[in-house]
């Protein structure tokens, strides 16, 4: 069938880059010594985003370019589905790769690193920087130099080499039962595979050692440690959630054209109150947990392996069913949750997400200040803060989408794509970035 716009997907892609966007506006700008509130409130909205941009992704990855691998050769198709992509992630990425190297002063690490130079140099271009454990200098990974935020576009493009070889698999998939079995059983399976590396990490860890030349514990580094690295940023583990997406929209894909009945809507909206009560319930615990001394709980009780399981949960895999259903009953069932999301103004916000989500590493820049006592000058502070920053980076993404995302995006498709592929979807209005 031929595909239709989704507005409200492109709208929900601006709520995953205003998560974090939130999320990263409270934690650098306006730190306190002495409560742990505002922080705490800030993770549990920002927990949602990169579950949520993985997820997407693959739910309109599948939604866009399934029928290109069904109907074209697989040569035409993958050169067709590449160019696009290349020309929708790379101009952007690089232009802030390249400030951002500017801005940390890579060039002086020849002095004295050259290696890692050269290696910090190989896999930024390649965009590979997430798909290894590898360091740089100063104890940081090569992910968290330069452009720190472009480790997800990394990750990202892994799930696009993996996509050709996934869509036939998915596309095989020709009954709404049979989608749902595929989507249960994966979604059980991959939760009973991270359970079983999460109990075996300790075995992990030493294979690591035994093969990378430099491997750091999470008690000698947070962001730089294997652990970090293998569970949140590598796209082994987060493909996962991508994986949840393309199933999800070949099951859409299957009903779209199918009558809605009504017990159908009945039960898919029990099921969507049970994905939102999940989510509202997995970001009080993550929230509340930060928010409190000793947020874990004594070690061996109920509470305390709750919280830990969601804040393991929360590095990958935890919210993406929910996510999933969300995204399949606002795609199939519209209401009140889907007209807001399609509403003009939302899906102009969710076309500028990419540099919403590229540019305010920078525009939160001037307004960082160290931290300090909470009192109610500060609190108006940090109101007016967390307001300017939302608000001067969504003028600057405006900008950077105008003059550099779009332009670059609809020459190189013209450009690298056949003239038939490139006609058909010039602005591909429902593509999304997941980061």
């Amino acid at each position: 069938m031929p595909k239709s716009e989704i507005p409200q997907l492109t709208g929900l892609r601006f709520l995953a880059a205003l998560s974090i966007l939130i999320l990263h506006s409270v934690a650098w700008c306006i730190p306190f010594n002495d409560t742990r509130m505002p922080s705490a409130i800030a993770g549990a909205i920002g927990v949602f985003g990169m579950p949520l941009f993985f997820v997407l992704s693959g739910f309109v990855i599948h939604y866009n370019y399934a029928v290109l691998f069904r109907d074209q050769s697989l040569g035409s198709a993958a050169r067709n589905f590449f160019s696009a992509r290349f020309a929708r992630l790379y101009p952007l990425y690089f232009f802030f790769l390249v400030f951002g190297s500017v801005s940390d002063f890579v060039s002086n690490w020849i002095s004295y690193a050259p290696t890692e130079v050269e290696n910090y140099v190989i896999h930024t271009l390649t965009l590979t920087q997430s798909w290894v454990y590898t360091f740089a200098i100063h104890d940081r990974l090569v992910l968290n130099h330069g452009f720190g935020l472009a480790w997800s576009i990394s990750t990202e493009v892994f799930f696009y080499v993996v996509y050709p070889f996934l869509v036939f698999a998915v596309l095989r998939i020709r009954r709404p039962r049979t989608g749902l079995i595929a989507l249960a059983l994966f979604s059980l399976a991959f939760m009973a595979l991270l359970a079983v590396a999460l109990s075996k990490f300790a075995s992990i860890e030493e294979m690591a050692r035994a093969f990378f030349p430099r491997v750091l514990s999470r008690d000698q580094s947070g962001d730089a440690s294997f652990y970090r690295w293998l569970f949140y940023f590598s796209p082994y583990i987060r493909i996962g959630e991508f994986v949840v997406g393309c199933l999800t929209a070949q099951l859409f894909m299957i009903v779209r054209e199918l009558p809605i009945a009504r017990r159908e809507r009945t039960y898919a909206g029990l099921v969507f109150a049970v994905a939102v009560v999940w989510m509202v319930g997995f970001a009080f615990i993550y929230g509340h947990s930060a928010a409190v001394p000793n947020g874990l709980g004594d070690p061996g009780t109920f509470g305390s392996e709750l919280v830990r399981i969601v804040h393991f949960s929360a590095l990958n895999f935890g919210l993406a069913v929910p996510l999933a259903i969300v995204i399949f009953y606002t795609a199939r069932y519209g209401g009140m949750t889907a007209n807001f999301l399609a509403l003009p103004a939302m899906v102009w916000l969710g076309e500028i997400s990419y540099s919403l989500y590229a540019v305010h590493t920078w525009t939160l820049r001037p307004l960082i200040r160290p931290a300090v006592s909470f009192n109610e000058v500060y609190e108006i502070d940090a109101i007016l803060r967390v307001a300017m920053g939302i608000a001067f980076t969504i003028v600057v993404s405006a900008g950077t989408y105008t003059m550099i995302e779009k332009p670059a995006r609809r020459y190189l498709r013209t450009l690298l794509m056949n003239g038939k592929a490139a006609k058909a979807a010039p602005y591909a209005p429902n593509e999304v970035k997941g980061t």
